[in-house]
């Protein structure tokens, strides 16, 4: 009796998305601002017509009355865009997902497996903490297969790619657009990782959340506040996957070896250098790069970790700025982790051109569909 009230109950939801989704969906194009299947009018732009920047400026007024170039400057927070997107989850699920996995497998057989109890501990401490601060939603990114951002004249805009003539002028100015934001697990009638973790391509039904497009995202939204109190985020998701592999005794292959923390705090000390404008002596460079991947090696904590670079800020520029050491340490360890967490992360999507940057315009995913 009580799975047939479930099945029921789930019936009736199911019912009640599907309704409710198909009324916003057909709620009429002009409610979009930007539309996957939009019907061709009379007289608009040709495709793969625009060469030049001066071939979009004589069109502009054409373009966004036909809603295939939109100024971030006349959107608002709230407006709605549909679009064809390449979806994955945010590197901060995946490694808490993939890691949680692997964690809960060995839940109570760490003899077995021969992991080490406290380092088990710290790392199932630190997953309940990103997990907490995540509060049951799912950050996303998704590239857009049919839009790019446009820097023009210091506006930000967003262009239909198919009206840019490929391997032209203007073509070169285009950047990848990345629409990310979060969405709840529970909103979804199926298991939302089915989706997140193929790198496929969906329409994605999303409101704005800030009308402007930026370099970095931080899906976090406590962590600014949390670096006040001394506590990085970034520093604790970066550390999950050496933690796991001290807990299973160097079993799981993603540990750095000495040599790369060696290649690691050496850039650290230059990009430092350069940031400060000095020239540190070289052979003491080298003494505190040895010594800092020693210790980094030996006990990859998070007091550790910083102990080790102040070494190398102490080599460099011991009156440094805080912020540009953090900034600049956060950059190194992002990178070597991601060369080491290789076998425990999903690919991440193909961008549309390899050789553009990203813009990323926060929003709220409402639906994802296909």
């Amino acid at each position: 009796m009580k799975n047939t009230d479930t099945s029921a109950k789930e019936v009736v939801r199911k019912a009640v998305i599907q309704s409710t989704f198909r009324d916003l969906r057909t709620g009429g194009e002009e409610e979009l601002l930007t539309s996957v299947h939009r019907k061709r009018r009379r007289y608009e732009v040709a495709e793969f017509s625009l060469r030049t920047k001066q071939d979009l400026l004589r069109n502009c007024k054409k373009l966004r009355r036909h809603g295939q170039l939109l100024r971030i400057g006349d959107v608002k927070r709230g407006d709605v865009l549909e679009l064809e997107v390449i979806l994955s989850a945010d590197r901060t699920y995946q490694l808490v997902s993939a890691i949680s996995s692997v964690v809960d497998i060995v839940k109570g057989r760490e003899a077995f497996f021969g992991v080490d109890k406290t380092q088990y501990d710290r790392v199932v401490s630190m997953l309940e903490v990103i997990d907490g601060l995540l509060v049951g939603l799912v950050p996303i990114r998704g590239i857009s297969k049919q839009f790019a951002a446009l820097d023009l004249d210091g506006e930000d805009y967003l262009i239909h790619r198919d009206l840019v003539t490929p391997n032209s002028d203007l073509s070169r100015q285009l950047c990848t657009l990345e629409v990310v934001g979060v969405t709840s697990f529970s909103s979804y009638s199926r298991d939302l990782r089915r989706v997140l973790f193929a790198d496929e391509s969906y329409t994605t039904y999303a409101r704005v959340e800030s009308a402007t497009l930026n370099d970095a995202w931080q899906p976090v939204k406590l962590a600014n506040v949390l670096e006040k109190m001394s506590i990085n985020v970034d520093e604790m998701v970066n550390a999950l996957p050496s933690g796991l592999s001290a807990a299973a005794g160097g079993s799981v292959t993603v540990t750095p070896s000495i040599a790369d923390w060696d290649d690691a705090v050496t850039r650290f000390g230059k990009d430092l250098a350069a940031e400060c404008g000095v020239a540190p002596d070289a052979a003491a460079l080298r003494a505190a790069a040895a010594q800092a991947a020693i210790a980094l090696s030996a006990d990859e904590s998070l007091e550790s970790r910083r102990a080790a670079f102040d070494v190398m800020v102490m080599a460099v520029e011991p009156q440094a700025d805080r912020e540009i050491v953090r900034r600049i340490r956060d950059s190194i360890l992002e990178e070597v982790a991601a060369r080491a967490a290789a076998s425990l992360t999903p690919p991440t999507s193909t961008t549309p051109g390899p050789e553009e940057s990203s813009r990323k315009l926060e929003v709220e995913f409402v639906a994802i569909y296909w």
